[in-house]
């Protein structure tokens, strides 16, 4: 299949949007199997780092984002087929742009893990001149964590568009469309806060916030008039 350019804004964009959350949510219960397949990395990931760490946010943040990227790509490929096309077969789980979409979830990893290293060094030295990187870092970490599903979403759809341009359209359909992307993280985080409750859901809700975050990065890129691919062969 030709790799097609990465769209730009353009009159035609609202009318190439769907509704990719109902479409993710269908198919969630109908291929649960895979949903918990994709999970069970993530949550062995997220509970060791929480060993590891002894409860060191920095530590964790580190070794949740820099080890367990693969598993999280993992289930993002899993989210992505079943929203764009209801659908998931075991040839579906490698993509060429898998590499490079771990290297998007360092690159968020990265950004967090230097700000908290900048606040522990204001936090010691209470110096003024150590909080201004920390409160760039933040900015920088922010915007780095909102626009990764977005980023990744697009990689895997388009492994050989070029690094700047996948950040710089996410940049975009953040910027013009921020209530999916926003909503998409206050949702991830609320599945997380009830699964912190309800201990029977934790296999389950990294797969459910995975759509989640999925289906609000292309409904922000649909405003764009970005797209993803469907199978050509169902």
């Amino acid at each position: 299949m030709t790799m097609r350019t990465i769209a730009l804004p353009g009159p035609a964009g609202a009318a190439a949007e769907e509704d990719w959350l109902p479409r993710g949510a269908r198919a969630l219960w109908a291929r649960a199997p895979w949903v918990l397949a994709g999970s069970l990395p993530v949550f062995a990931v997220v509970v060791a780092a929480s060993r590891l760490s002894g409860g060191h946010l920095l530590v964790m943040t580190a070794i949740a984002g820099l080890v367990g990227a693969p598993a999280l790509v993992g289930l993002t490929v899993v989210a992505q087929r079943l929203v764009v096309d209801g659908d998931l077969r075991a040839c579906d789980l490698w993509t060429p742009g898998w590499l490079r979409a771990v290297a998007v979830v360092w690159t968020a990893t990265a950004a967090v893990a230097l700000t908290l290293v900048a606040f522990e060094v204001y936090g010691r030295t209470g110096s003024a001149a150590a909080l201004v990187p920390a409160l760039a870092g933040s900015v920088v970490a922010a915007h780095a964590v909102l626009l990764a599903p977005a980023a990744v979403a697009l990689i895997l759809d388009r492994p050989g568009a070029p690094w700047r341009n996948v950040w710089v359209v996410a940049f975009i359909a953040a910027a013009r469309r921020p209530v999916p992307v926003l909503g998409g993280w206050v949702a991830a985080a609320l599945l997380a806060w009830l699964a912190l409750r309800l201990q029977v859901l934790l296999l389950v809700v990294p797969g459910v916030a995975a759509v989640v975050l999925v289906s609000a990065a292309w409904t922000a890129l649909g405003g764009l008039g970005v797209t993803p691919a469907r199978r050509t062969d169902r």
